[in-house]
């Protein structure tokens, strides 16, 4: 029976600068047949990379310089039937506290962060499924190119980056797109090219930003709520149909342009919105005490 090769915890030293790092990488070349990579990655902290990169001829290639004082490493993969399950964990030795977290949203910076680098490689012939928890620093996740069914990404205090080039879109019709901010911030950017069919944000007292700049030719849902923090979601443009349901306090903040109408209590619709509209928008909105925004991006 043919079996899954896996190259992992190769270390080699080689300079950068003047300076000598450790650069570790794990690979992970395919000898059995899987059509489906559904990765996970968890990470105290650090900065991160991910995008395609179909040159190598391999479904998966990670680099790092981790920081071996304090970070442990760890690749695992295991196989059921057609699906590759990888698992790469970044933990810590000395896990931060509470108090930590809160001084770093509060510097928006991390210090030691940059010794903690990792660049996530992938290709454009396997579908993925990726689930990404990330602690503390910064990450850039570019999609372009990818087969992407579906993405649930945490962010504890993290700034990260994702999305598409206007004219780029996922290669497959995505099933979820789903985010989680506590004190960080998730910047999409032409979100409307995942061609997911739902959209989920949960922001705590970040920040998130909803992008769907691009043209959608396919109708979807986002359903989304909002603690303490702030939510702004940007339109095509006015002639993209539109309709939000929105449930909302009195301590909370809503700012909408002006060609958005309250037809129902809490039931809003802009002038392009049809009931029978096949890219027709849907967003179902909770918010606490934080702030949503509609806007268009022309």
């Amino acid at each position: 029976m043919l079996r899954i090769v896996l190259v992992a915890g190769l270390c080699q030293l080689f300079s950068v600068g003047s300076s000598a790092q450790l650069k570790k990488f794990y690979t992970l070349k395919e000898t059995w047949s899987f059509d489906t990579v559904d990765f996970t990655l968890k990470a105290a902290s650090g900065n991160s990379y991910i995008k395609n990169l179909s040159q190598f001829n391999y479904p998966m290639v990670i680099y790092g310089n981790p920081d071996l004082d304090r970070v442990n490493p760890s690749f695992k993969t295991k196989f059921v039937g057609k699906t590759c399950y990888a698992n790469l964990e970044l933990s810590q030795y000395n896990s931060r506290s509470f108090g930590d977290g809160f001084s770093f949203v509060v510097s928006k910076k991390d210090k030691k962060s940059d010794n903690n680098y990792w660049k996530i490689l992938i290709d454009n012939e396997k579908v993925y499924r990726l689930n990404m928890n990330y602690g503390f620093g910064n990450t850039e996740i570019d999609l372009a190119d990818v087969k992407l069914d579906d993405l649930r990404l945490s962010s504890g205090s993290a700034n990260v980056k994702i999305g598409y080039k206007d004219d780029q879109t996922n290669l497959i019709m995505m099933d979820t797109f789903f985010i989680k901010v506590d004190f960080g911030s998730i910047e999409t950017m032409n979100l409307g090219n995942a061609r997911a069919k739902n959209v989920i944000a949960d922001v705590g007292f970040g920040t998130a930003l909803l992008d769907f700049s691009t043209v959608l030719t396919d109708d979807f849902r986002c359903n989304a709520k909002v603690g303490a923090g702030s939510l702004d979601v940007v339109i095509p443009h006015k002639d993209a149909p539109v309709i939000i349901y929105l449930k909302d306090s009195p301590f909370c903040g809503i700012r909408m342009d002006d060609d958005f109408e309250e037809v129902e209590d809490n039931v809003y619709v802009n002038h392009s919105y049809s009931a029978k509209a096949k890219n027709l928008m849907v967003f179902d909105i909770d918010v606490a005490l934080g702030n949503v925004s509609f806007t268009y991006s022309e």
